[in-house]
């Protein structure tokens, strides 16, 4: 949650998080939040770096799509394709982003998933139990750490969070400890 706007909204919580560390049970979850405060809240290159940067560095994401979003989560996963990292979306049947049967475009579409849902997605789950089964079968040699090669139209924005916002951010720090992750990855 954001902010004020976002109250009404369905957004993940506590409960969200238990459901998808009980879903990938044995297996631990660390949890790297977009929305835990940086040091520097008007750097927005840095905010967007550390967005790109969890995205990139993260086993997995999960989207969770049960109500309509907006331009940041289809940023993040096109970002998460362009770095391989797969994405996990908790889209309940006829919602916003799924469909049992839908008119569209003319035509009668069944078991209809949006289109840039369907294409960026790794798996499509019900709920974030769900999710987390799918996260604990993704395969464990999967080395994020080892993943520097940042594309262009990234680059700028994600040495700005390394170089400037990172060293800073308790929160992402101790979740990169716990991850095994070295914080100071030379950036291709």
């Amino acid at each position: 949650m954001k902010g004020a706007s976002d109250e009404k909204k369905l957004c993940w919580s506590d409960a969200e998080r238990l459901e998808v560390s009980k879903g990938a049970s044995p297996h631990e979850v660390v949890y790297l939040n977009p929305d835990d405060p940086i040091t520097d809240p008007e750097n927005t290159l840095g905010q967007f770096g550390r967005d790109m940067f969890q995205v990139m560095v993260a086993t997995a994401i999960i989207v969770d799509a049960r109500e309509r979003r907006g331009l940041g989560i289809g940023v993040e996963m096109a970002a998460a394709a362009t770095f391989e990292t797969p994405v996990i979306v908790v889209a309940q049947r006829n919602s916003k982003y799924r469909s049992d049967k839908l008119e569209y475009r003319g035509a009668t579409v069944y078991n209809y998933v949006h289109p840039h849902v369907g294409a960026l997605a790794t798996a499509v789950t019900e709920d974030f139990l769900a999710a987390g089964e799918v996260l604990s079968r993704l395969p464990s040699c999967m080395d994020r750490s080892a993943r520097h090669e940042v594309p262009a139209w990234l680059d700028r924005a994600v040495e700005e969070y390394v170089n400037n916002v990172l060293p800073g951010d308790a929160t992402m720090l101790e979740a990169l400890e716990r991850l095994g992750v070295n914080g100071n990855l030379e950036l291709a």
